[in-house]
């Protein structure tokens, strides 16, 4: 029997792409500020923004435009997360 999913993406904060985290794979998140340690997002809450620390080597998810709020260590990511192929483009 088939497996099925929704499909999630991640990205890993390194210490230098704090930046394309926050604005560019996030994108509904302020960035307060990145130290190259640690990555302070602001999560939209009604009426400004909460603060989130990402350390470090965490990851961070998304999908279908969703954030999940919360940064995974590396170790916890490797063990509950699996990465699958792109599916082949239809061919015609």
């Amino acid at each position: 029997m088939p497996t099925y999913t929704l499909r999630h993406e991640a990205i890993q904060y390194d210490g230098s792409n704090g930046t394309e985290v926050a604005t560019e794979f996030l994108g509904d998140v302020q960035l307060l500020g990145d130290d190259g340690q640690t990555l302070t997002i602001g999560i939209p809450v009604w009426p400004s923004h909460q603060p989130l620390d990402i350390p470090k080597g965490h990851y961070v998810l998304r999908y279908y435009g969703r954030t999940f709020y919360q940064a995974i260590p590396a170790a916890d990511f490797e063990q509950n997360w699996v990465e699958v192929p792109q599916p082949a483009a239809p061919t015609a």
